[in-house]
Order: structure tokens, then sequence, then C-alpha cells
């Protein structure tokens, strides 16, 4: 693949192949489509004859040597409210534009898959879930091991009260949960979620969940302190990014039985966690539930959000869209 003496621009797509096809109706009159795995050599070879770079997957790291060897590159786009994974700075020094979906309302507002995962999370750790799964694949039927709880009657702690924050305390109040919400930024404040400060949320709630969008200012914003001043047995749900947490915290946590359990869809250095405390710790303790950054990953969202993501990049490239 050649983008310099190619006559149309290229897109290269890593992502799910369930969007493939969208995209391809969304951009392929204007560009070239093409797409690769996410994998890391992969990835850096379709660069170097990319014009615009559109990732759905988060799979693979997009260091500046991969970047300065993207001499055609003009636009990335990512398809999630998070680009961590991307090295803004090297695209900064070439004035490559770098989207995201955070801001992008218009199109998040009615995309619910990760808010849903997040109340998945939550209730496997109210009731034992993986526990009690694993107990009966290997043979067992006792009950009395697996006590649940009952979640009308508890109390949800939302950090960040956003768009996944508001869907979780829709769902909280239907199961009859008093919802507490902090978050500083919030714009607008869900009807029957009592508006209150980090250390009251934190020592109040049953439940924690952490809905808050990474920045190079909050790294490590839910810290030792935080977890420290969680309500003893309570549930601990992150399905934003590992890096605002202090997982080793939380690993202490866990293991001392301060926090009763966790369902976490995000760690720090992902997806390369073969090693990561964390996971071992799950291996041989079902009280932390762990996903693969699976959140925003409902075949139908997925298209939504590359047929948006492209249609900025042809904006930006003047080929219609809009950017």
């Amino acid at each position: 693949m050649s983008g310099g003496g190619a006559a149309r621009p290229v897109l290269v797509y890593s992502g799910p192949v369930e969007a493939h096809e969208a995209l391809r109706e969304t951009a392929g009159g204007a560009m070239d489509v093409v797409r690769v795995e996410p994998e890391p050599a992969a990835v850096s070879e379709a660069l170097r004859g990319a014009t615009a770079f559109l990732d759905a997957s988060m799979k693979v790291r997009v260091g500046a040597p991969m970047v300065d060897a993207a001499p055609h590159l003009k636009v990335v786009a990512v398809a999630a409210t998070g680009a961590d994974h991307i090295d803004a700075e090297a695209l900064g020094r070439r004035g490559i534009p770098l989207y995201t979906l955070r801001g992008q309302t218009e199109v998040l507002r009615n995309l619910t898959p990760a808010a849903e995962l997040s109340w998945l999370l939550l209730m496997a750790c109210a009731r034992q879930l993986r526990g009690a799964v694993e107990h009966v694949i290997d043979g067992g039927w006792d009950r009395a091991s697996f006590p649940g709880i009952m979640l009308r009657g508890t109390t949800l702690g939302v950090v960040g009260v956003g768009r996944i924050g508001t869907w979780m305390t829709r769902y909280a109040t239907a199961f009859g949960m008093t919802c507490l919400g902090y978050d500083p930024h919030a714009a607008s404040w869900p009807d029957g979620v009592e508006r209150t400060s980090l250390e009251d949320l934190l020592a109040r709630a049953d439940f924690v969940g952490l809905h808050v969008p990474l920045t190079k200012e909050n790294a490590g914003f839910f810290d030792r302190a935080c977890f420290e001043r969680m309500k003893p047995g309570a549930v601990f749900v992150n399905t934003s990014r590992g890096d605002l947490t202090d997982e080793q915290a939380l690993l202490d946590g866990l293991r001392s039985g301060r926090i009763a359990a966790a369902g976490l869809d995000v760690l720090k250095g992902e997806p390369d966690v073969a090693d990561h405390p964390l996971r071992q710790y799950a291996l041989t303790h079902p009280n932390l539930i762990i996903t693969p950054h699976i959140g925003g990953f409902s075949p139908g969202a997925v298209r939504v959000v590359v047929r948006h993501s492209a249609r900025r990049i042809l904006g930006q490239l003047g080929l219609g869209g809009a950017a």
C-alpha cells in the first residue's frame, strides 16, 4: 500500500470487522478503506501509506516512531472517548489533529453499552457471580457459600456524573437504591441524585462507580486515600481507565477485605496485562472480575461511532462530512 502515488487518499481502519462495511459505505466513495488487524506490526506497516487512521480497537499503542514513519498521515480518529494509547504530542508536532468522541454528545447520548457493562459488573459483584459460576462448574451446589447483597435500600456513589454516570443512577433508581454523586465539572445534574463531596460519598456508598474521562491532569485521581475512605465492605467498579486509580491501593483493599469486591473493565498498561498484579490476584480470588475493555464494544454501537468518526475524517480532509 503506498500513499505517495495513490490516486485516492487511504483510510486505515483497525477495529471490529462488524463495522468495516459501515465504514466503507461512509468513506469509500472518497477514500480507499483498508482494514488491518489490531496488531502492532500490521498497524505500523499500514500507517506508512495512510492518509488517515481510524482506530476502533484501542489495542495497539501508536507512539512517536509509528507517527514519524507515516509521512502522509493527516488525521487520526479514535472511536472512543479516550485515546491515551495514541501519542498526541507526536501528532501535535506535525499538526495532525486527533479526534475522539469526547464531547460528541449528539452521537454518544443514546449509546449505552459502557453503562450497561458497568451495571453488569456491579450486579455480578453484589451476587458473587463469578465465584458461584465457578463453584457449579467445579461440581458444587452450596448456596450458603454465596450470600448476595440485596440492592434495594443500598447506596450507589457515582464519581463522575456524566453520560455513563447518569445512566448508572437511572439503573440504580429502578432497583430502589439511593444515589449520591460527585462531579465538580457537571454541566447538568440528574434528578434524584444527591450532590455531595467525594469524602462523604466514599464514606456512605455501598457501591462506588468511577466514570471519569482520563486527562493529563487527573491521572491517579482515585488514590490510596480514596480507597481507604471507602465504606468497609463496599464494592468498586471502574470502566473508565486504569490510570485514574492507584491500582496497588485497590489490590491492598481487596486483600485486606476492606473492599469486598471489584469489577474492572480497564487496567494500566492494557492490553499487556499477563503479569499485572490485579490479574494475578484474580487468578485465585473470585471477588475481582476483570473484563478486557469491552464496555463500548457492541456491534451496533461500534457501527454508529465508526460512521461518525469517518465523517469527521472526511470533513478534516475536505472530502465532505463534518470535522
